[in-house]
């Protein structure tokens, strides 16, 4: 031993001197509780030996030592020959018979509930073999939990099927096709590529609607380096001369093409094609995973969010986990790298925090851990910076040459939801503190430590990015586009904060009990209307930015996740309705996600009002499976036909 070290006194090893019969049978440690924790966790009785199991030679040891017999009349005796044994209070309790037992400390069927809450849904691809895993948290799974619920079946489904092939909500919903990758064969560059050129005109202009759309959520690129490396695709070609960074080019362009306004069908298909053509051009990942770079890294997270607006939150948790490790690796999170004055280690910033919460909001829509720990994070959040350049926000929306600041408000408060979400994940969803959770004065407690976060977060933004105000002037577009996502990100985890209290109806509530018949439920309307208010907070912030405020956000298909969650709470809450009227104003909620989704021009890998289909067939399952009258189904209808 190290002569420096010191010497630490061995810890003491609890001795448990009576194991109960199953754990005894199953060799395995006992607690000693009553019911002890292997019982309790399997949900089977626990029974303790009335007399103490005697050994060959200790007892013979122990023989002489032995009490008297009992004599009916001495009740007192066996706890004191007990503890002279060294058999202490606690133990008594467990060698009584069960009637004499107090109250179990925790009930197997709380728990099996606990559980149950933080289930997920696994889901596979026949064709491919494909397998992926959804966690309680990504509204895949509340989508399964409102088929679950329509169908009356067992509280313990997603338990008791953790394997299943195939997840029946999501077939009847037609949501498995935004789960999976588009096939392998998109992953290689088009058979037509050396017979396609796309002007140099509309490289403009797939360029500024890049800068326009994605830029102000995710200002990692330089327009006018993009701009530059464009211009020289198109110089002639020189010995010795090698292209740079094109693969981001590529990806600005598909990007661009994926956000520009299509006024016709044919436009469509050919922004379209496009875009699919050029994302293919830059998939080659031999050198990205093995060298990391920050053109590296931000070529991960344009595909990431090229993934976002191909609605598969998959493929864009896959990219943004090793856009995570690669900026670990490039050090981007200590402070002895990316601290100090200047554009570059300003650059590192603003990249690694970008990365940072994109990661973490993927990581919750899907329900899957984060790869970043906060413990390990000492880098300082980027400033607003006061000098000339055109890697301004205001100048990537605008096209000036000269911009007066950099504001990052948006980037520290995105900060902020995303260092709040590892907190709702880890005491609200996660499997590990399911045993804490029995204490509901923990859970208030952390519930209102996030309420207070969120507060925090409110009380610092400048008034541009005050999405909580309707009458708000209006500002610039740049500014619109980052009110609008802040705000959509805040009423997400504010409404994934009080989630399961949502979906506790179904786990909790017995067949055919009515919501004001259950205590437990009364109890937990406050966290349900909160959860329904912030729903339809989202549906409203994307109804006024798509219509009004920042119509160019119709083409940001990345929204669309937000009105589909949204949506799919809402209708997961009207399966028991209180009243009709209190029907018809979630349907009204609805109604406004669904017409979101009409107007964006590009969701996913189905075009025109897929997307929106989909909302309006999973409305009608909740309506004609919920526990409203068939008498007033008919009303419902009249008021909105698209139930029809």
């Amino acid at each position: 031993m190290d002569g420096s070290e010191p010497y630490r006194e061995p810890r003491k090893r609890t001795r448990i001197v009576q194991a109960c019969e199953q754990c005894r049978a199953r060799k395995v440690k006992c607690n000693g509780e009553h019911p002890c924790l292997a019982c309790w966790q399997h949900n089977q009785s626990c029974r303790y030996q009335e007399a103490p199991r005697t050994r060959g030679r200790s007892s013979k040891r122990l023989k002489p030592k032995a009490p008297t017999p009992l004599s009916p009349g001495n009740p007192t005796s066996t706890s004191s020959s007990l503890r002279g044994n060294g058999i202490g209070d606690r133990k008594v309790a467990s060698t009584c018979t069960s009637s004499d037992r107090g109250p179990a400390r925790y009930s197997p069927e709380e728990y099996r509930q606990q559980l149950e809450l933080r289930a997920g849904i696994a889901v596979s691809n026949r064709q491919t073999g494909s397998f992926q895993f959804y966690g309680p948290s990504s509204h895949f799974c509340l989508i399964q939990r409102i088929y679950q619920r329509m169908k009356r079946q067992s509280h313990g489904r997603l338990l008791d099927a953790p394997k299943a092939t195939d997840a029946t909500g999501m077939g009847e919903s037609g949501l498995e096709r935004f789960m999976f990758a588009a096939g392998s064969a998109a992953l290689r560059p088009l058979g037509s590529s050396v017979d396609s050129f796309l002007s140099k005109d509309m490289g403009y202009q797939f360029i500024a609607a890049y800068f326009t759309v994605i830029h102000p959520h995710m200002p990692v690129l330089d327009q006018g380096i993009i701009t530059q490396l464009w211009d020289q695709l198109w110089d002639a070609p020189a010995p010795g001369r090698e292209m740079k960074s094109k693969d981001l080019v590529y990806m600005t362009l598909a990007l661009g093409a994926r956000t520009m306004a299509r006024e016709d069908t044919n436009r469509a298909q050919m922004l379209d094609n496009w875009a699919d053509h050029f994302w293919a051009q830059s998939n080659d990942y031999s050198m990205l995973f093995l060298e990391p770079s920050l053109k590296g890294i931000h070529l991960l997270l344009l595909k990431a969010m090229y993934a976002f607006h191909g609605m598969r939150p998959n493929d864009a948790y896959l990219f943004l986990g090793h856009a995570a490790r690669s900026v670990l690796a490039l050090g981007l999170n200590r402070s002895q790298v990316a601290n100090g004055p200047g554009a570059i280690t300003h650059k590192l910033r603003v990249t690694f925090w970008s990365v940072y919460y994109y990661e973490r909001l993927c990581a919750f829509f899907t329900g899957r851990p984060s790869g970043f720990l906060d413990i390990h994070i000492d880098v300082s959040l980027p400033e607003d910076t006061t000098h000339s350049s055109r890697t301004t926000l205001l100048d990537a929306t605008r096209g000036d040459t000269d911009g007066p600041s950099t504001e990052c408000a948006f980037l520290r408060a995105m900060v902020g939801i995303g260092q709040l979400i590892e907190k709702v994940s880890s005491e609200l969803f996660s499997l590990a503190n399911v045993q804490t959770l029995y204490s509901q004065r923990k859970v208030d407690t952390a519930i209102l430590e996030c309420d207070a976060s969120l507060q925090k977060i409110q009380r610092t933004l400048p008034p541009y990015l005050h999405f909580f105000t309707r009458d708000r002037p209006r500002s610039e577009l740049w500014r619109e586009i980052q009110c609008a996502h802040l705000g959509l990100a805040f009423h997400l985890i504010k409404m994934m904060i009080r989630r399961p209290a949502l979906v506790h109806c179904t786990v909790a509530q017995a067949q055919g009990q009515s919501l004001a018949e259950s205590q437990t439920l009364e109890d937990l309307q406050p966290s349900i209307d909160l959860s329904i208010q912030s729903a339809k907070e989202i549906i409203d912030i994307a109804h006024s930015a798509i219509m009004d405020r920042a119509t160019c956000m119709r083409n940001d298909v990345s929204v669309a996740n937000y009105i589909v969650s949204a949506c799919v709470t809402l209708l997961y809450h009207v399966l028991d309705p209180l009243t009709v009227e209190h029907a018809k104003n979630i349907f009204s909620s609805v109604e406004r996600g669904i017409h979101c989704l009409d107007q964006m021009e590009h969701h996913g890998p189905m075009t025109e009002k897929a997307l929106s289909m989909d909302i309006m067939k999973c409305a009608k399952d909740a309506l004609l499976l919920s526990t409203i009258e068939k008498s007033l189904e008919e009303e419902m209808t009249d008021n909105f036909p698209w139930l029809k």
